[in-house]
């Protein structure tokens, strides 16, 4: 009776759970949604509209979302809850492997993955590997502990959630591979449900069983309970596009996938180095998470159709290893006077680090070099201070101290990347998290048009409209206008009532009977390498060249009562 009460550590759960739906949800549908987003978005209402799509490469996605559509509306909230809802169930994962990890470890995993920058800004986008990466952790996570039913069917659900979960099965099968060719596991028995103790008293196999439930839960779920039956092609159709990506290359530099784990997951790197080098930390499991995180890694850099979103496949083991460190530091004499002085004065020189290096962009050329000196010597000045206490006190303090100073700069390093990337600059291409080309003045554009249509009709969708932009994210913005019609080219005869054309039609010979507005479109990163040439700006502010495509809203002239023009200026001219 005394098990079931809670506890703290229930508390601790709960909160995580709460700060990870915080993070997730608020200000959810504030950006526009880009094409990719917008083309699944579409799939899952053209669903809700009875026009079931022929080919379709995220099934999981589409179904659930379309039963939110039919359900609340189409928003770009509900577009992308369904990822958001699955990032925030990873941070319950460990309280399943708490026995394996220990009970700090473990809460240090669920917070981690609460507040992770990367496993953050991706939970945000709606056709993001998000639902693959969850249930498949979900799937290993009950083989481990001998639950194969349940384990069939969650990896069914992340064969249907898109292309991504090629690659990241792909990486982790690579992983297993080199951990077992290592002799880091004497069989795959001492992993999944492969094997079992009873299975000589086994009626069914457990691998067996998983397959069975695995197979049963792709076509039940694939074919939405056998009501489109096309859509088992989903599988093939999400392969293909893996697929494509290897003779299709995205233009994203490999270094730039590189550049965001070093940039935005500077706290996981720093704590997973030092499980590998801390003899208490280093076991056969962590080595294998660590092969795990370098080859999803490496895949990730190597594929040509690369983005930063398969680097998901390397936060998960990278997470787990970083909690194996964050948990023996927490083992420690810690809340000694000495350790937590050391921590503090840890904590001072790294602020003042970071200050030396915003300097940076105000220095001239030639002091430079006296500015990274300045870097260099608070560096040593605190690798003398933890040298001093281990000297003067013991190694153990100096070491739990300058871990817990690290902790504690990186956490709110951590936290303030996390913040901007989703909250404060949701809709910035110079994120790296971001998946370019994003989308512009969508929300402003719509807000114009709801505009002209009550002038003109009285009614905010009732709106005679061409658009010349043939997009997945044009689609979206004019969904619930009931008269939109796209074409190539519009003929000089035609005066439709708007005309929405990209910005090179500016000087078409129709355009002499309509007032136009121009709108911020298409947003790309307007650098080639992996960071901007300004870096230091980059990194302190975000600022950073923006590559963007225009588009123009003609509104015949007759639909305005007076001929006075008002110009609604884009959020994104300079």
């Amino acid at each position: 009776m005394n098990s079931r009460k809670l506890t703290l550590e229930h508390g601790l759960y709960a909160l995580a759970l709460i700060l990870a739906l915080g993070v997730r949800l608020i200000n959810l549908g504030a950006a526009p949604l880009a094409n990719p987003e917008a083309d699944a978005a579409l799939q899952a209402w053209d669903v809700v509209r009875g026009a079931l799509p022929m080919a379709v490469s995220h099934p999981l996605y589409i179904s659930l979302t379309s039963l939110s559509f039919a359900l609340l509306g189409s928003t770009n909230f509900l577009a992308r809850l369904w990822p958001a809802l699955a990032g925030s169930a990873l941070v319950l994962l460990p309280l399943a492997l708490r026995e394996k990890l220990g009970r700090i470890a473990s809460l240090a995993l669920a917070f981690g993955l609460a507040l992770d920058p990367g496993l953050v800004a991706l939970a945000r986008i709606a056709n993001s590997p998000m639902l693959a990466v969850t249930f498949t952790v979900l799937a290993l996570t009950l083989a481990y502990i001998r639950i194969p039913a349940w384990s069939g069917i969650f990896a069914g659900l992340a064969l249907l959630s898109g292309p991504g979960v090629w690659i990241g099965w792909l990486g982790l099968g690579i992983a297993w591979g080199a951990a077992h060719l290592a002799g880091l596991f004497r069989g795959a028995e001492s992993v999944l449900w492969f094997e079992s103790p009873s299975q000589e008293s086994a009626s069914t196999p457990p691998f067996k069983t998983g397959l069975v439930f695995a197979a049963a839960t792709v076509i039940l779920v694939g074919t939405r309970f056998f009501t489109f039956p096309a859509g088992l092609g989903a599988l093939a159709t999400s392969l293909v596009e893996f697929l494509r990506g290897w003779v299709s290359p995205s233009g994203i530099p490999a270094l730039r996938v590189l550049a965001s784990l070093g940039v935005y997951q500077l706290m996981v790197l720093i704590f997973t180095g030092v499980a590998l080098f801390w003899p208490r930390v280093r076991n056969r499991w962590v080595i294998g998470l660590g092969i795990w995180a370098l080859t999803a890694t490496l895949l990730a850099m190597v594929y040509p159709g690369r983005s930063t979103d398969d680097l998901i496949w390397a936060l998960l083991p990278l997470w787990g290893m970083a909690a194996r460190a964050l948990g023996a530091i927490f083992q420690e004499d810690f809340r000694q006077p000495i350790a937590i002085g050391q921590a503090l004065a840890w904590l001072v020189l790294l602020v003042l680090a970071w200050m030396t290096l915003s300097g940076l962009r105000l220095t001239l050329p030639e002091g430079y070099l006296l500015r990274w000196l300045i870097l260099l010597g608070i560096v040593m000045l605190g690798a003398l201070s933890t040298t001093f206490v281990g000297l003067g006190w013991s190694w153990s303090l100096a070491r739990s101290g300058t871990l817990l100073g690290l902790l504690a700069a990186l956490g709110v390093y951590s936290i303030a990347v996390l913040m901007g990337a989703t909250q404060i600059r949701p809709n910035n291409p110079a994120e790296l998290w971001a998946s370019p080309p994003l989308t512009g003045d969508a929300d402003l554009l719509l807000d114009t048009l709801h505009d002209l249509a009550l002038t003109d009709q009285g009614l905010f969708d009732q709106l005679e409209i061409v658009s010349l932009v043939d997009q997945a994210a044009m689609r979206w913005v004019l969904r619930d206008f009931s008269d939109v019609r796209y074409t190539p080219a519009l003929d000089e005869t035609e005066l439709p009532l708007v005309v929405i054309a990209p910005q090179e039609s500016e000087f078409a010979p129709w355009a002499a009977a309509y007032r136009g507005q121009d709108f911020a479109w298409s947003l790309s990163p307007g650098w080639v390498g992996a960071l901007p040439n300004a870096w230091v700006d980059w990194l302190i502010f975000r600022s950073a060249p923006v590559e963007q495509e225009n588009i123009i809203l003609w509104a015949r002239g007759d639909i305005f009562p007076n001929d006075g023009e008002a110009e609604t200026p884009s959020q994104y001219d300079e």
